[in-house]
């Protein structure tokens, strides 16, 4: 089933953006040479807002049109009950629409707008533009999917993180350790660091029983811990074999001690006993 929380591809953003400054641009060319052939003056720059203000009402909703379009597809065997649903939904589109237009219209210019009005004279013309979008949206939409099957993904064995060259692999056997850097998590190897946008939760599934959660922003791969020593307040310190000294969460108290890297006694860690051993 299609959903509404599916991501928009980045690229179809800048595209949507892009495309309603370039018709904003070009209405605002044509009604100035409409009101030049009537030997009007032309108010360039409010003529321009105008547009973009249109525009980009019209833009903000384009999101809503694809979450509608992969909701109920117009294929073959369901475009009997999808498209009735589809023209309907044009007309609250619309009329949002021409709200937000008159309300950020009536900041600049109060009390000149006014949306009675505008929906008596425009409302067709509007709900034909709403149709209009939705087609481009049909459109659109099989070819966001196909970019998004043309990215590279990550698997079992590896995170894919962005870098200024292109994608990077990172084997997770080379991980040492991840701590959070506000949204995202660093990736810390032999090789360097690398960022990735993830959750600490979702990181600590995707690495697997290799590693362990010692802190809510910190999680340290087994086998690259030299040692564990005791803290104040029942924490501890993580040792690694790179050297890095990591601070565990009283929180995972009981999870170091379960994995065997520590005990309640408060002289030493059992970890750091065995590795001097």
């Amino acid at each position: 089933m299609h959903s509404f929380r599916h991501a928009i591809h980045p690229a179809l953003v800048a595209l949507i953006g892009i495309t309603a400054t370039a018709l904003a641009l070009l209405t605002t060319a044509q009604e100035g040479v409409a009101l030049m052939y009537v030997g009007r003056s032309v108010p360039w720059l409010g003529l321009f807002k105008a547009r973009l203000v249109d525009w980009y009402a019209c833009a903000l909703f384009v999101p809503l049109l694809i979450g509608l379009v992969r909701r109920f597809p117009i294929d073959r065997p369901r475009w009997a009950h999808h498209l009735p649903i589809l023209l309907l939904a044009a007309v609250p589109v619309a009329i949002a629409k021409e709200a937000i237009f008159v309300a950020v219209g009536n900041v600049f210019r109060p009390g000149l707008f006014d949306l009675a009005t505008i929906l008596s004279e425009d409302l067709s013309y509007e709900v034909m533009a709403v149709w209009a979008m939705t087609a481009v949206c049909h459109w659109l939409v099989p070819r966001e999917e196909a970019a998004r099957k043309r990215e590279p993904r990550d698997d079992a064995h590896a995170i894919l993180v962005p870098t200024r060259h292109g994608v990077k692999r990172i084997a997770i056997d080379e991980i040492e350790y991840v701590d959070a850097h506000g949204n995202y998590a660093r990736l810390v190897t032999p090789r360097g660091r690398y960022l990735v946008r993830e959750t600490m939760a979702r990181m600590e599934t995707r690495l697997g029983g290799a590693f362990l959660r010692v802190h809510r922003s910190v999680i340290v791969r087994l086998d690259a811990i030299e040692r564990v020593q005791v803290a104040g307040k029942g924490g501890f310190w993580i040792v690694l074999k790179s050297g890095a000294r990591l601070r565990a969460g009283r929180s995972y108290r009981q999870a170091i001690l379960a994995a065997g890297l520590a005990t309640n006694e408060p002289s030493e860690s059992s970890y750091a006993a065995r590795a001097r051993d």
